[in-house]
């Protein structure tokens, strides 16, 4: 599939190419046939984003191993909810499935914020072994417990800052902006050690707050701050990659239960099938999406390593406390397991 610069800030459809938009179409036309049945999947980014990529090649795989019985109907955009209106949703079984990135489930189970302490990944590759390997089984396995079913780990990507104000070249420059964060308190707290001012948003409110400057700047992956045209609001990024965030496939336990095992077989299969494929995408978009924030006039500066570093040191009694809320052998297994991936990648600092 190609992904031109051009398609990346097109507004609607053209990033899937003229045969997934065909393709669809099929899709929408068969879920309304007697037989199929339809499950609902709803997502904060527009469906041109790698979430809405990735969500329509499972959508597709779900079509085509159920012959056409089973369908996936997306509704990108936050069109059903915030994240966290969607996960009560899932719970009470009026969506059936979501993608989202794991913090947001951390009121679920405080487990899933781990992901979100700073500078855990240095890596893509890194992540992947530890998401794909024993410690991301075990996360799974607790979700049934909070009504709703992991499938599959996919890709988010590395959180960078943008504003309205200044470049943010070092620590000092946090101080007084006015930073939209995720209704997660981890990143509430994050701000405040760097010497910002949090704001919690949902997502879907983000591009409005910017606008209005009601807000200064905020932090998320490059693809959805260009797909969700964030940079538009915005004058300057800097690259700090200071968390890595995963995007989780996960479902409402309650719609589970209902499906045979062989629906269930399908959904799996279909969720692991298309996580190679988002994640690729995903992570070529990331540069694109950096040549379109550039090419929109906004000014990019990466961090230096040492001030990387005085990030890091600012926020490390953060992540102290919320590791320390979690269960410490799931810690101690996770900082194993990033160790052992960190040793066989030879991940560099970025």
């Amino acid at each position: 599939m190609s992904f031109t610069v051009q398609s990346f800030c097109r507004p609607l459809g053209s990033v899937l190419g003229a045969g997934l938009i065909g393709m669809a179409m099929l899709l929408g036309s068969t879920a309304n046939a007697q037989d199929a049945k339809v499950l609902r999947l709803s997502f904060v980014n527009v469906k041109e984003h790698p979430h809405g990529v990735g969500a329509e090649r499972f959508a597709e795989l779900v079509s085509k191993k159920s012959g056409g019985k089973l369908q996936v109907r997306l509704y990108p955009g936050g069109t059903l909810g915030s994240d966290m209106q969607v996960i009560s949703s899932l719970q009470g079984g009026t969506i059936d499935l979501s993608v989202m990135v794991p913090g947001s489930l951390a009121g679920v189970s405080k487990e899933f914020g781990l992901f979100d302490l700073p500078f855990m990944f240095r890596s893509a590759t890194e992540a992947d072994a530890v998401l794909d390997g024993p410690f991301g089984t075990k996360l799974m396995d607790i979700l049934p417990g909070k009504g709703l079913v992991g499938l599959s780990f996919w890709d988010h990507g590395f959180r960078n800052f943008t504003n309205s104000k200044k470049p943010i070249a070092t620590v000092e420059d946090f101080q007084g902006l006015k930073v939209r964060v995720q209704q997660i308190p981890i990143y509430i707290d994050m701000m405040r050690a760097l010497g910002a001012n949090p704001v919690p948003l949902s997502f879907p409110e983000l591009y409005g707050a910017l606008e209005s400057r009601a807000v200064d700047g905020q932090e998320n992956p490059l693809t959805s701050i260009v797909g969700s045209r964030l940079h538009e609001a915005q004058k300057f990024l800097s690259i700090t990659r200071h968390t890595y965030n995963p995007l989780l496939v996960v479902g409402s336990k309650r719609s589970w239960d209902k499906l045979s095992e062989a629906d269930r077989k399908i959904l799996l299969e279909a969720a692991n099938e298309a996580k190679p494929y988002q994640r690729q995408f995903s992570r070529d978009a990331e540069a694109k999406a950096q040549a379109v924030i550039e090419a929109a006039g906004v000014k990019v500066n990466e961090l230096a390593p040492a001030e990387i570093e005085r990030m890091h040191q600012k926020v490390r009694p953060v992540s102290d406390k919320f590791a320390a809320d979690v269960n410490a052998a799931l810690v101690a297994d996770l900082r194993d397991q990033i160790a052992k991936a960190r040793a066989a990648t030879s991940s560099p600092r970025p």
